[in-house]
């Protein structure tokens, strides 16, 4: 059964002092490295809820025990980072936070950041889950930069070796770089949709009289108080994914257009749209200089090589964080009550 110490994120380290336990809150299990601290059954039922809340399905005893080995580690590496003053101040936490939310998108707040951090599994509040990922790195950097410092970059015979096992994988769909003009008809009002649906009416008009301006009107959309907005350049690949995102009509529509072509008003439930197909990219066996598809400025073998960088990082954080488990449970005390696990 996998232990991880680096994933802290496994569960609310919520404990209190041994001495304030009474027979209704029974203890699931009681750590010391610096100091003595317990996981209430109380408190374990309720992480359990939340996860079965969230997974919509009961966790099995395997996975409850999984929870609960999870949180003893957090708890072990905090008194670690305690004793070994791995600190990280307010202003990190803060700005962690922000950067957070920044990554789920223009808007998003605290209720959505935790909202986000349940989906991942994550029942540390938002601040404790900064706080214990800045420990972590901290940690990483003052005790094992050495390890981590010699991490090798993969070689050309492994990119090539990865290149011809995943190869048939490599497969680049029927794709086009497009532009569009648009405008979103959610979250509008009645009144507001017909204004600017007439508007984008209007350019399509002058559109189809002089398909140059299309990029004088992609221009136009940024303007303060345009009634349309609009995409300049982005790739759209001829898959069931696609049409989740973009709907039938676009894609039936935009994959029967010539390069340079601009087609008509495309209206669907979401609102209306002008597309201009900038580029057919038939499909293709990428060779490793080949651009990825939607990403221009990536290779195949750039590709090849981040995955395979990642992997040997995660052989030697996978090391590391066996280590610091295997540790961490030697010096520390721990006590599982498991006459109080069966609930």
């Amino acid at each position: 059964m996998k232990r991880s110490i680096l994933a802290v994120l496994l569960g609310v380290i919520a404990v209190s002092a041994v001495f304030a336990q009474t027979p209704i809150d029974k203890p699931a299990a009681t750590i010391k490295l610096v100091r003595s601290e317990v996981i209430s059954v109380r408190q374990l039922k309720a992480d359990i809820e939340k996860i079965e809340a969230s997974l919509g399905k009961k966790l099995s005893t395997e996975q409850r025990r999984q929870l609960l080995d999870g949180k003893i580690d957090s708890q072990l590496f905090l008194q670690y980072c305690e004793r070994e003053k791995i600190v990280v101040s307010d202003s990190e936490v803060t700005a962690a936070l922000t950067q957070m939310r920044q990554q789920l998108g223009t808007g998003a707040d605290d209720a959505k950041l935790e909202i986000a951090l349940r989906s991942q599994g994550v029942l540390l509040d938002a601040k404790s889950y900064a706080k214990q990922q800045l420990l972590l790195s901290s940690y990483l950097k003052s005790r094992k930069a050495e390890d981590l410092k010699a991490i090798k970059d993969p070689t050309s015979d492994e990119i090539l070796k990865a290149y011809e096992l995943y190869k048939s994988q490599l497969v680049r769909p029927d794709t086009i770089r497009a532009s569009v003009l648009y405008v979103d008809f959610r979250a509008m009002s009645a009144e507001d949709k017909k204004k600017s649906a007439d508007a984008l009416r209007q350019v399509a008009s002058q559109i189809k009289s002089s398909p140059s301006k299309f990029d004088e009107f992609l221009l136009r959309a940024a303007d303060p108080g345009s009634l349309y907005k609009s995409s300049s350049n982005f790739y759209v690949e001829k898959t069931p994914q696609a049409v989740t995102v973009y709907g039938s009509l676009f894609v039936d529509q935009a994959f029967k257009m010539k390069a340079g072509e601009v087609s008509e008003i495309l209206e669907n439930e979401a609102g209306i749209q002008i597309v201009r197909v900038n580029e057919v990219l038939p499909q293709k066996l990428l060779s490793l200089t080949d651009p990825l598809p939607g990403n221009p400025n990536a290779t195949v073998q750039d590709y090849l090589r981040y995955q395979l960088g990642n992997q040997k990082q995660g052989a030697v954080l996978e090391k590391i964080q066996s280590e610091l488990h295997d540790a961490l449970r030697k010096e520390g005390s721990v006590k599982v009550f498991e006459e109080n696990l069966n609930f």
